[in-house]
This record gives structure tokens, sequence and C-alpha cells, in this order.
């Protein structure tokens, strides 16, 4: 059976996105599961105060940062709200510093770092065609 729901996509993004290891951040695997003309949002941050967007290729170019500074990425599903082709997910995202990261996250290597995300996906014909993120940035 073939996985098209907007629910089924995002279970699977995150079994996808959960295979860093304490060596590694992780693969671009999750990636598959966006159509080459994926509409990609992440909104304004403290670290990208104008937000992020493009396509498929922009989340690409944003995973090749995290493997240079990150390692062991871990998502952990909170809440999943899905109905036909949309779903949104609320999800703990956790990784460890590779590296000295300055502000906003101004965390010394080894440490972790906590995000607090919200993502909006639009499916269709198995793929996601539309995601948004809303992030924020965790304080112990």
């Amino acid at each position: 059976m073939a996985t098209t729901s907007a629910r089924d996509i995002a279970l699977r993004w995150i079994e996808l996105y959960n295979d860093g290891t304490p060596e590694s951040y992780g693969s671009d695997r999750f990636l598959e599961l966006y159509a080459p003309d994926t509409e990609w949002r992440e909104m304004p941050t403290r670290a990208y105060p104008e937000g992020r967007s493009g396509g498929v290729e922009t989340v690409r170019e944003a995973v090749v940062v995290g493997q240079a500074t990150l390692r062991n990425r871990r998502v952990t599903l909170n809440e999943l709200v899905a109905e036909g082709e949309k779903a949104a997910f609320f999800y703990t995202w956790r990784a460890t510093a590779a590296i000295d990261l300055p502000e906003p996250l101004n965390v010394q290597a080894g440490g972790a770092v906590q995000l607090e995300v919200a993502q909006f996906i639009e499916v269709a014909n198995g793929k996601i065609q539309k995601s948004v993120e809303h992030v924020v940035l965790a304080r112990a």
C-alpha cells in the first residue's frame, strides 16, 4: 500500500528524519517525501528574522549546514492532526552541537540544542507540496 495520506507522510517524515547518530547529524533521506516543486517556508526566527523560503533544494542546503554544525538530531512527535491531504504536527527537535554555536543558540560544542516546531503540510500524489514551519528556541 502506498503512503499517500498527509498523516502517513507526516509519520514517515519523522521516521526518516530520525536517522542521526552521536557521530552524525543525519541524512537527507526525508527529502524523498517532498515533491520537486515543493513550496517550503520557515517563518521568521531569531536566527532568520526574515524567515526562509524556497523549494526542496533550500531544505537540502539547510541539511548541509546542520551536518557541519550538529550531531544526533532527533524529533519527538508531540501531536499530529490530519485530515485528507493536510496535516499539522507539533514536535520537539533536539541535536548536539558539534561546534560552538553563536547567538541566538549560544551553545558550546557538546551541548544540547532544543527547538519546538509546528509544521503544516499539504500533500498531493503522495508527496509534500507545501510545508510551513514555525520554530521556537526552547529555553531551560
